[in-house]
């Protein structure tokens, strides 16, 4: 028998009821974050007073988030800080993971031949939060970092580069292309067997026309485009002031293409909280009446609910691995 146990810490509180919690957690979103659901009128102790959580939470806490099953499974999901209330019925209380210490650390700075590294050493100075190990070796002409707060500058590079940015599970921030961060984990569905459902669709690698735009803007605004993919593909348009090479500019765009271009499922799977899912593991799927249609993917993002209707993990997954 499976029987929920989940645990919130916030700040000095600790709770082991409540509503619900949803966690979401992308590859594409720089942020993973969570939604905490309390009754209303539930209240805590503080020293000899008694609160309503709205007043004994606030906006700042750092906030654990512990699921499982009792005596089966139990991992930390999320790890973050209040970012704000939903006065609601319940009482909502949204999380947002260490991007929530980006947002506020401002920047002033212009940096002339330099790196993608040096960058992310200025978006992280001052907090908590070390950059992965894992960091791509990218040169850039100069970057301007100019009354910009941390995630602002990371919204900048993901416009100009393929780049996916967010925390990753040890707490640090990464920075690069998505297919360099696979965790080395995997997960096997069955799609006759361990799902609640299943809303995959199978695609062949022809049925995907895709066609990417990259228009460089130059210093004196002057733009030049260049077109790669199917010429009568769907159109995904890119913009960078820091790449002007063609060469350059095609291996971008053949890393968009090989992500979209495969044959293989599209869409997402539901299951219990186990087997465990993240995003950036390695999906594999299993399909005994269509064995050709095996095959492992990225999974993209996972959104993991937990509360008096049960658990269960929302996983969509990206590009064929």
């Amino acid at each position: 028998m499976f029987v929920l146990e989940g645990n919130v810490s916030i700040g000095n509180y600790s709770f082991n009821s409540f509503n619900e919690v949803e966690i979401t957690k992308s590859i594409e979103d720089m942020s993973d974050t969570a939604v905490v659901k309390m009754p209303t009128r539930f209240k805590v102790r503080n020293n000899n007073d008694l609160l309503f959580t709205e007043q004994a939470i606030k906006v700042g806490d750092k906030v654990v988030i512990t699921l499982g099953y009792k005596n089966k499974y139990s991992g930390v999901e999320f790890v973050g800080y209040v970012k704000k209330f939903a006065p609601k019925i319940p009482l909502e209380i949204h999380c947002e993971d260490a991007m929530w210490l980006l947002r506020r650390n401002h920047i002033k700075k212009l940096l002339k031949a330099t790196t993608l590294k040096a960058i992310l050493k200025e978006v992280v100075s001052g907090t908590t939060v070390e950059i992965a190990n894992n960091i791509p070796d990218v040169a850039i002409d100069q970057w301007a970092m100019i009354d910009k707060n941390g995630a602002q500058v990371l919204e900048d590079l993901k416009k100009q580069f393929p780049f996916s940015a967010y925390i990753n599970d040890e707490g640090k921030l990464y920075c690069g292309l998505e297919q360099l961060n696979n965790i080395g984990q995997s997960v096997v569905y069955d799609l006759n067997y361990n799902l609640v459902e299943n809303n995959l669709e199978f695609r062949s690698k022809n049925d995907r026309k895709i066609r990417i735009k990259y228009t460089y803007i130059g210093k004196d605004n002057k733009k030049k485009s260049y077109e790669f993919g199917d010429s009568d593909g769907e159109l995904r348009t890119f913009h960078t002031s820091v790449v002007s090479d063609e060469a350059k500019l095609k291996e971008m765009a053949n890393v968009e293409l090989e992500k979209l271009k495969y044959d293989g499922f599209d869409g997402d799977v539901v299951s219990f909280l186990i087997p465990f899912a993240n995003r950036g593991m390695k999906a594999i799927i299993r399909d005994k009446k269509h064995s050709n249609r095996e095959g492992s993917y990225l999974i993209k993002k996972v959104v993991t609910t937990f509360g008096m209707s049960g658990a269960r993990r929302k996983v969509t997954i990206s590009n064929k691995l």
